[in-house]
């Protein structure tokens, strides 16, 4: 079930289920998981998460978030995240013009007026990034 454990209670598992138990567990999780949906349908989420990354990832996650409330971005929010961070590249590391990065990127519409401004903000922030690591040495 755990093939890195990270607590006791991993251990013990990972010493103590056999592969088809571990199967029957992690199946069992997951329904719990879809039990905790049945007040609130979008909780359905947990369940598809957990399918997605595994009882390992998934006991990651939780341990990361620690039941904060998160809020990922839209898939066009991480589309246009995406597209800026190659516009940056091309543009900053690769020194390519704008007709190039439209065609690398598949898009001869492209906004480049404001993909270039969030190219340059990301330019911006990985500079200040860069200042705040050469200040603490």
């Amino acid at each position: 079930m755990y093939s890195n454990p990270k607590t006791v209670l991993q251990q013990k598992l990972k010493e103590n289920l056999d592969r088809e138990t571990s199967t029957v567990i992690s199946d069992l999780i997951k329904l719990s998981l879809l039990k905790v949906a049945e007040k609130d349908e979008d909780l359905v989420i947990y369940s598809e998460i957990y399918k997605l990354l595994g009882v390992e990832l998934f006991t990651d996650l939780i341990a990361l978030i620690d039941g904060r409330t998160l809020s990922f971005p839209s898939k066009e929010e991480f589309k246009d995240m995406i597209i800026t961070v190659l516009c940056y590249y091309y543009r900053n590391v690769e020194g390519k013009d704008w007709d190039e990065i439209k065609a690398l990127l598949g898009d001869p519409d492209l906004n480049t007026i404001k993909f270039g401004i969030r190219a340059a903000s990301f330019s911006s922030f990985l500079n200040d990034m860069i200042e705040r690591l050469y200040a603490r040495k």
